[in-house]
């Protein structure tokens, strides 16, 4: 499955910094996710200019680049190098070259790379904070039910709403709750959620999967979204 992801021109132009700046800066997000598989959206921002690049960084288990936009790559192990186009290695101090990956995720790990290095050094870099579902993939026969917890891998600026969908469009099984609230008070902000998902009698639905997104509404900051799987047997 490839999904189209916008980056625009792939480099965007900044005023110039001086050699001694600050070190080179990166974001990473999730921009889309199907469970076993994801797109991430990478913003590097040199701190002096350069006329090629390469950007190092580990996935997360069982992770596997599929394909890289505006970049070339190559993935060891769990180790992927991003290096340049022909026609986007040179970069000024201080702009921003926009970058895109397609990865395989068969264990739906959405925990983000722990550091990156650019040029071979290392980059100034805060991980995007995420969901966490306590499984991923579940087998649930006929009349059955199973439960997970959600929790949120860092304190959030303001409580954050998120939301359960999917399962319901299946007519097989039903989500409870289809919405939870994650605190901001520093006592309470860490605690997990839990969630039921019940099968109903559909013999029909036996070998169905069913792909239950956790997504969140609204607050601050954004999270990566999680997934769980529910196989229907019999």
């Amino acid at each position: 499955m490839l999904v189209a992801l916008v980056l625009g021109a792939g480099v965007m132009l900044g005023a110039p910094g001086p050699a001694d700046a600050a070190a080179t800066t990166v974001s990473y997000r999730m921009a889309a996710s199907w469970g076993l598989g994801f797109q991430a959206q990478l913003t590097v921002t040199p701190s002096a200019a350069v006329t090629s690049w390469t950007i190092e960084f580990d996935l997360a288990a069982q992770q596997v680049v599929t394909a890289a936009f505006f970049a070339d790559f190559t993935q060891t192990g769990q180790h992927v190098v991003l290096s340049n186009r022909p026609f986007n290695g040179a970069v000024p101090a201080g702009g921003a070259l926009s970058l895109g990956i397609q990865v395989g995720n068969p264990g739906l790990i959405n925990v983000p790379p722990g550091a990156f290095t650019f040029n071979g050094q290392p980059a100034t870099y805060t991980p995007e904070p995420y969901l966490l579902a306590s499984i991923a993939r579940v087998q649930i026969p006929e009349g059955g039910t199973v439960s997970f917890n959600v929790r949120i891998s860092q304190i959030p600026v303001s409580p954050i709403v998120v939301e359960l969908g999917g399962g319901d469009a299946s007519q097989a099984v039903v989500v409870t709750p289809r919405q939870l609230t994650f605190s901001n008070n520093p006592r309470f902000w860490n605690l997990p959620q839990t969630v039921v998902v019940t099968r109903l009698d559909d013999p029909g639905a036996n070998g169905q999967s069913v792909f239950i997104p956790i997504t969140q509404w609204n607050g601050k900051p954004g999270y990566a979204m999680e997934a769980v799987i529910a196989d229907l047997i019999g």
